[in-house]
């Protein structure tokens, strides 16, 4: 294979030249783009070393050239390129470069770089002692277009590493001479073969098995049976994540120059924007700057300590939520407890193995997104179907459909002729009106415990459930109701647009629980003839007033007695309801305990 290095600098090319002519490659030295493009059918290179930097041209117009340049029928040239940051890696993304090498850069490095990029196909080796896994995974894996050798045990799969240059490793656990942990641990201590993806698929699927694999440094983590859609998933991922991708930033902290690089080298292997600091106070201020997604720091440093560090990352409203794992040579009960109780989400024990800080990143990060992810959707969804989702995960029951009959009470509250009063509006004015609207409002509905199951348009729809050591839910509904109207004065003062609300309320027996598609996208939400009344009233509600049900009413009364201050509206007539009903407008209840009269 030849194999073309364009650079002025002949360090470069001595260095690729080192390990790739022993194996027989042919290695030629150009000082310009140009003159590659000029050479091209004499040296017919398989693929071309490019610095990020060219003398003559811009990087991406040497790619673009290099990937016209084969004639019909010959495999396409790959073009790598040759830089020293994260910022290179990620041009050598966007200009659509087939691999990237990091300077400085080993022997094996270059091999493995150049094996993975001039292959057709990305190379998965799949290590199993089940003969039966080998039939039923290797073809889902060719389908999806890749290629795949099979190894019977974690021996073999590390032979065939070493000297195929894989993208992907997908291995069993419980395998004869060398088990998928110690395969694992085999590849993550190697320089060479640190930074390829390992899937452990295995039907070993308790807490303790999962957290033994990371720590042994997989990547990601498979339960047997494994449904084709989810395999292909995972690996599509893991498959991207090897190639030169930017993820999160990284700051690490150490007063040792060979420690700080010791863990920003593993860490930029896997990928991760890497900035560095000396002392506790240059991370403060470098956090202040770049907002990395975790900070490595070390214990012991001179100017501020790490936990300094993370007391004062605590006190700073942007940074308080950055997970920090700490760095240390202490391991005394009382050293982790001062840590734990400064706020560090995690330490390493020095010395450590770089596999052992990249699985405790890797775990640190996840924990941080699905603890951001769980604190965005709590602004989607509804605490009840929050709840509700939980309980579904933690019994291992997702596809199971739930229904319970209750008795609660349901509030709607309802914007007085807002639909031809937004006409007059642009679209983002509407939204920004309604937003604020709700803003005032949503917050009054959950500190008296209603839970909103939805918005419908301008309204809102709440229930309220029975709650321990808490009001019943009408007077609690009722309570949030009257807070609603009378902040309303407050929100319009000033406004060219002036709201005025109704709020109907109902209470008996509804159903709650999932309804939608099993497999694909459900609600959790209430139904029944209870919410569909408590519908009916808020439109016969007078403007700005608070109209509930008699059985509403009579809760009120059972509960607060003749404090309740309300005015009887008879004959009231309500879609789907055979006879006229009486409802109540609610004009005030007496204090609750602790609130003045």
């Amino acid at each position: 294979m030849n194999v073309v290095v364009v650079s002025d600098e002949p360090v470069l090319a001595a260095m690729i030249r080192r390990p790739l002519e022993p194996l027989g490659y042919r290695v030629t030295a150009v000082a310009t783009a140009a003159e590659l493009e000029a050479r091209l059918a004499e040296l017919a290179p398989r693929a071309a070393l490019l610095p990020r930097r060219l003398p003559d041209r811009e990087l991406a117009a040497a790619v673009a050239a290099l990937r016209a340049a084969p004639a019909a029928g010959a495999p396409p040239i790959a073009a790598i390129v040759v830089g020293t940051a994260s910022a290179d890696r990620k041009l050598a993304h966007a200009v659509d470069a087939d691999g990237f090498l990091r300077v400085p850069f080993s022997d094996a490095e270059v091999l493995d770089v150049l094996g993975a990029t001039t292959r057709a196909r990305k190379l998965i080796v799949l290590a199993d002692d089940s003969p039966l896994i080998h039939r039923h995974t290797v073809p889902i894996l060719e389908d999806e277009g890749y290629e795949v050798v099979s190894a019977a045990d974690g021996a073999e799969a590390l032979e065939l590493v070493r000297g195929r240059a894989p993208d992907l490793v997908i291995t069993d656990v419980e395998m004869p001479r060398l088990d998928g942990y110690g395969l694992c641990k085999a590849l993550k201590a190697d320089a060479a073969t640190a930074h390829l993806p390992v899937l452990i698929c295995s039907t070993l699927g308790e807490a303790a098995d999962l957290e033994r694999g990371f720590d042994a440094g997989a990547d990601d983590y498979l339960v047997k049976p494994v449904l084709p859609e989810e395999l292909t998933t995972r690996v599509r991922a893991l498959v991207a994540g090897s190639l030169p991708a930017s993820r999160e930033r990284i700051l690490v902290v150490d007063d040792s120059p060979a420690q700080r690089h010791y863990v920003a080298d593993c860490l930029a292997r896997q990928g991760f924007e890497i900035t560095t600091a000396e002392n506790g106070k240059v991370a403060l201020e470098r956090a202040q700057q770049v907002r990395p997604a975790l900070i490595v720091s070390d214990y012991e440093m001179p100017v501020m300590s790490g936990f300094e560090l993370v007391h004062a990352l605590r006190r700073d409203p942007e940074l308080r939520q950055v997970p920090v794992i700490m760095l240390t040579a202490r391991d005394s009960k009382r050293d982790m407890a001062q840590m734990r109780a400064a706020g560090a989400s995690a330490y390493l024990v020095k010395p450590f193995a770089q596999d052992k800080c990249v699985a405790m990143v890797e775990r640190t990060l996840a924990e941080r997104r699905l603890l951001a992810y769980k604190e965005a959707s709590s602004l989607f969804i509804s605490e009840g179907a929050r709840k509700a989702a939980e309980q579904r995960a933690v019994a291992g029951e997702l596809h199971a459909v739930r229904a319970d009959e209750q008795v609660m009470s349901v509030m709607f509250s309802d914007l007085v002729g807002f639909t031809p009063m937004s006409q007059a509006l642009s679209p983002r004015e509407v939204i920004e009106l309604l937003n604020d609207y709700f803003d005032v409002m949503c917050p009054i509905v959950a500190a008296h415990g209603g839970d909103i199951d939805k918005f419908i348009g301008d309204a809102i729809m709440a229930v309220y459930p029975p709650l321990r050591d808490a009001p019943p839910p009408p007077v609690r509904a009722v309570r949030a109701a009257l807070a609603m109207q009378a902040e309303m004065p407050a929100f319009n003062a000033g406004r060219p647009v002036q709201l005025k609300m109704r709020i109907g309320i109902n209470t008996g027996p509804l159903v709650r629980g999932d309804l939608g598609s099993r497999f694909v996208r459900r609600d959790y939400t209430v139904i029944g003839d209870t919410v569909n009344q408590a519908n009916r009233y808020e439109t016969r509600c007078p403007h700005g007033g608070v109209l509930v049900s008699q059985s509403t009413y009579d809760a009120l009364r059972d509960a607060l007695g003749d404090g309740v201050v309300a005015r009887a509206v008879p004959g009231l007539e309500l879609k789907g309801v055979a006879e006229p009903v009486t409802g109540w407008v609610i004009e005030a209840l007496p204090p609750a305990p602790g609130e003045s009269p």
